[in-house]
């Protein structure tokens, strides 16, 4: 690495020093079980660098959807959707604009990121369904496959088994006409148990033409016996946005509350059911998910002067992964080993009515692969782990309606991952890991409208390093490490030509430092600060030499800070700032044209618990800061569009629970 990124990496590192006073004694972060082995283990034993945002982190926090949990807890990035839903796109490890398509979102351990350039639909997760969130950055590749160059970010939601019988329901009214109803209900007896959950939430949202609405139920019934354990989960949401459009740079000074997209909107329908068994045969464990989701989305864009679109399309993703865990004692040393092999078939359909052609398109894909991964512990503080994953990805797209040619490809694709941790003693630990990634294109990056058309991109692949520090003693916590990925072949949007690309040489490096400790009995303070250095390494763009330059939409430093004081035993205040640096515009590859300018927003929340009843009010961007977290530069490097984010908002809230 070069020094003086390391000079402007290392500056911030002095902070760390607040997270060595007053580590309390607690029991309990060795107690939290996570399972991002892909079977539950003490979180000590589990892979290296995981951040677990526990339940009642979620309840404690200002966050009032996934995204926000993500954000503020998990110190990921996120921007702005531009349907004005909370289904914020993610970015892990500086991706910029595919960052959604490079950090893997995970529900229960099964892929949930979608194979088209859209969001996850984190926001029907119910936030009180959640037992726990895992972050694994940089890592993920071995055990779930393609698209988790950045991470792997997995949503565990919380065992009917785990809970007493009773049930809560709770209302929230705010700013912009919010009304957000929730309702959950459990039950059981013995071995088994029922969950339910619901959800009917609607705003006006912050821009004129930007409401939405969304209804959601989600459930599961589980049995655990003496040895194994069978669950269903099930769940269905019912979304509708209305599109603002962007504002251009003078609208965002004179009517950045206008539209300029009056009749536009997009809605959709999902559904999905899986299924889960495992059962233990003495050290070995074998289990296997099986699950179908499906979707519906229908899409307007009025153009003007007599033009529009109408697009509807369907996706469903059918999965099976069976898979197996052996815990041991080999030559002295123990020793867990992950095998197992993951199928999905994944298909779409889209039929286009527009003025300026319709289109009857379908696509396919198949991806079957199979996976090992083993930790061996060297010694009672040395910890080895290595994994290896082979997958096959089949492709197709046709378009029934256009002359175009037929678009197949087969690969056979790797990943890999080689680790090493070291205990010091005293709570200190350090590791090095070294991995392979890959990712392929989706439908919409392979989609072409005018022949003659070329074949499928490429996919995508990187050789990963990373080095870290660790610290814990009871509920304090620390954490540094420095990344370095070097990709070739990531997939990129040109503006200029319209379609999508394989680039020539790019580098993510940065410095990532996050901790938490308590400031006496009533106080918590949590810190994150990142630094990453987005650039292409060699080659041209749109005939133009990038080498050198920074990737749009990366901001080079964020950071984030969270203070929760215990104002009385049943009353919790709770503070929290992010601050977002300069970033570079959407299309400016060139680096011609200024940085978007850098943000700081601060959020607060107060929550009373009475008995039965817990009471909260807070207030979301509480300098009623003006910013936009997304802007594109026009061809001319002479002005921008931005999506402008909501001001100073407010909400109140009650729950009771039964």
């Amino acid at each position: 690495m070069h020094a003086s990124f390391l000079r402007k990496a290392f500056a911030p590192f002095l902070f760390s020093a607040v997270f060595s006073v007053q580590a309390a004694t607690s029991e309990d972060e060795a107690t939290v079980v996570v399972t991002a082995s892909r079977f539950s283990a003490p979180a000590l034993e589990q892979p290296i660098a995981i951040q677990v945002i526990t339940a009642e982190q979620i309840r404690e926090s200002t966050a009032v959807n996934v995204s926000e949990v993500l954000s503020k807890l998990g110190g990921v990035h996120a921007r702005i959707n531009f349907l004005g839903i909370p289904d914020s796109p993610i970015d892990l490890r500086g991706f910029g604009m595919s960052g959604d398509q490079n950090t893997l979102l995970l529900v229960n351990g099964q892929r949930y990121s979608e194979n088209e350039l859209i969001s996850a639909r984190i926001s029907a997760i119910p936030l009180d369904s959640i037992e726990r969130i895992e972050i694994l950055r940089g890592a993920g590749a071995v055990l779930y496959g393609g698209g988790a160059t950045g991470g792997t970010i997995n949503i565990i939601t919380r065992s009917p088994l785990s809970v007493p019988s009773g049930g809560n329901v709770s209302l929230a009214l705010g700013s912009h006409e919010m009304r957000d109803a929730r309702g959950s209900f459990s039950a059981g007896s013995g071995p088994w148990g029922l969950s339910l959950h619901a959800q009917s939430q609607q705003s006006d949202n912050y821009r004129q033409n930007n409401h939405s609405s969304q209804d959601a139920v989600s459930g599961e019934w589980r049995y655990v016996g003496d040895e194994g354990a069978l669950s269903l989960r099930f769940g269905a949401d019912d979304q509708r946005a209305r599109l603002p459009g962007p504002r251009t740079e003078l609208q965002l000074k004179t009517d950045p509350r206008g539209t300029s997209t009056p009749n536009d909107y997009a809605n959709s329908r999902s559904e999905q059911a899986g299924l889960h068994g495992e059962q233990r045969f003495g050290d070995v464990t074998v289990a296997a998910d099986a699950g179908q989701r499906r979707k519906t989305s229908r899409y307007f864009f009025d153009f003007g002067f007599g033009f529009s679109s109408r697009q509807d399309t369907e996706v469903t993703v059918n999965s099976v992964s069976p898979r197996l865990h052996w815990n041991t004692t080999l030559a002295g040393m123990a020793n867990r080993l992950t095998a197992g092999v993951d199928w999905s078939e994944w298909s779409y359909g889209n039929d286009t009515l527009s003025g300026f052609g319709n289109r009857d398109e379908s696509g396919r894909q198949h991806n079957r692969a199979v996976y090992v991964r083993d930790e061996l512990g060297l010694t009672a503080t040395t910890r080895l782990t290595a994994g290896l994953r082979r997958e096959r990805v089949e492709q197709e797209q046709r378009e029934r309606l256009t002359p175009l040619p037929k678009a197949d490809s087969s690969r056979n694709l790797t990943a890999s991952e080689l680790a090493l941790q070291q205990q010091f003693g005293g709570g200190w630990s350090a590791y090095g890991r070294l991995g392979r990634s890959f990712r392929v294109a989706n439908i919409d990056e392979n989609r072409c409208f005018f022949p003659p058309c070329a074949p499928l991109l490429k996919p995508q692949t990187s050789q990963d390093r990373e080095i870290g520090l660790q610290w814990r003693a009871g509920k304090a916590a620390f954490r540094a490490s420095l990344f370095d990925i070097d990709l070739k072949n990531e997939l990129h949007y040109n503006a200029i030509t319209f379609t999508n690309m394989n680039l020539q040489p790019t580098r993510r490096r940065g410095l990532e430092l996050e901790g938490k400790a308590p400031l006496g009995a009533d106080l918590e303070l949590g810190a994150r600060y990142a630094y990453t250095d987005a650039r292409f390494r060699d080659g041209s763009y749109g005939g133009f030499d990038v080498g050198g330059n920074q990737v749009p939409l990366v901001p080079r430093q964020r950071a984030g800070l969270s203070l929760g004081w215990k104002v009385a035993v049943p009353t919790r205040l709770t503070f929290s700032l992010s601050h977002i640096g300069e970033q570079r515009y959407d299309n400016d590859q060139r680096n011609l044209f200024r940085r978007m300018p850098s943000y700081t927003v601060a959020d607060i929340k107060l929550s009373h618990q009475a008995g039965s009843w817990r009471l909260a009010a807070g207030v979301n961007n509480l300098f009623d800061k003006a910013y936009y977290s997304y802007a594109i530069v026009n061809g001319a490097f002479t002005t921008f569009n931005a999506y402008p984010e909501d001001r100073r908002n407010a909400y109140v809230s009650a729950e009771l629970k039964f």
